[in-house]
Formats: C-alpha cells, sequence, structure tokens
C-alpha cells in the first residue's frame, strides 16, 4: 500500500515538472516568435571557401515559413551562396531593434542565433516564395533571371538571450 502511495506521488511529481516544463518552453518560445517576427533581417553566418575554416558574416533579410524556418533571397555570385552551397551548416542571428549610441547598451536587449542547414527551396514550393514576396515585394523582380534563390534554413538548435541573465536553448520542435 506504502509502494502504491509512493508511486502516484512519483508520477504525479513527474507530471507537474512536464507541465511546468511545457509551461516555461512555450513562454520562452512565445519570445522568441514575438523576435523573429518583429525584426526582418539578421547576420548570416557560413563557414568561408575563400579563407577555409573562418566564419563569414553578411547580412541578410529573411522572412519565415509557418514553421519558422527563416527563408533568404540569396544571390547565386555572393560570397555566402557560395559558402553555402560547399557547406549548408549556418547560423542566423537576429537582433532586438535598439538605438545604437554613446552610452547603448546593445547586451542588454533581445537576440537569436539559429543554427541549421540551409537549403535552396525548389520552384515548386510556391507558397514558400509567396510568403517571402509578401513581406519583401521588390524582391519577386530579381527572381532567377538576376541569379537570386530562396533558400530555406531547417533550424537544428536556436539559442536565445533576452538581456543579461535571461539566456536559454530551444529545440525547433518548441516553435511549432
Amino acid at each position: 500500500m506504502a509502494d502504491q502511495k509512493h508511486l502516484r506521488s512519483f508520477i504525479v511529481n513527474i507530471e507537474s515538472r512536464k507541465t511546468t516544463r511545457t509551461f516555461f518552453m512555450s513562454e520562452q518560445a512565445t519570445e522568441v516568435k514575438k523576435l523573429l517576427d518583429e525584426q526582418d533581417f539578421g547576420v548570416l553566418s557560413t563557414y568561408s571557401v575563400d579563407v577555409e575554416g573562418f566564419p563569414f558574416g553578411s547580412v541578410t533579410p529573411y522572412s519565415l515559413s509557418d514553421r519558422y524556418q527563416p527563408l533568404i533571397y540569396i544571390n547565386n555570385i555572393a560570397q555566402h551562396t557560395k559558402n553555402i552551397d560547399r557547406d549548408s551548416r549556418v547560423a542566423l542571428t537576429i537582433l532586438e531593434k535598439v538605438s545604437y549610441g554613446h552610452g547603448a547598451k546593445p547586451q542588454s536587449h533581445g537576440r537569436v542565433t539559429i543554427m541549421g542547414k540551409a537549403s535552396r527551396v525548389p520552384e515548386a514550393k510556391t507558397e514558400l516564395f509567396e510568403n517571402y514576396y509578401q513581406r519583401f515585394p521588390e524582391a519577386e523582380g530579381f527572381q532567377q533571371a538576376r541569379g537570386f534563390y530562396l533558400y530555406q534554413i531547417e533550424p537544428v538548435r536556436l539559442r536565445y538571450i533576452g538581456g543579461f541573465g535571461k539566456a536559454f536553448w530551444l529545440e525547433p520542435q518548441d516553435l511549432a
């Protein structure tokens, strides 16, 4: 009898932890989604082809798929595209908009880094192209005639920092 009572208590405790973790993660995911929705560009980091083994950063606009996978529209002559074509591992860092200047404290504001693998989106996935063009209508004129292609970043893991002392990891499914 005592063993059953202990077992029930143990199960309730585990279920309570799961609920707390789920609530905590959904609260964190909401914060990350808000940041991603409010911004429209980030720093794309790739592995350099020209300076082997070193990171290469460039600024790029982005849109989001319904599953919060970043979409970037990049040109085939751009250095970051050449880097991605050799090694698809990338990181996209998005910063909360802040006013910079003397005395500014950018470290106290939110930012998220999405680590993932970038792949070219097939033309048949028209909904992803439409999604990007909705956010950046001028990009529709670039299309393939000018060597622009849509890439999707499949997140592997996300790191969010919401200011001093507020940092956590998220898994891609946490944003679903």
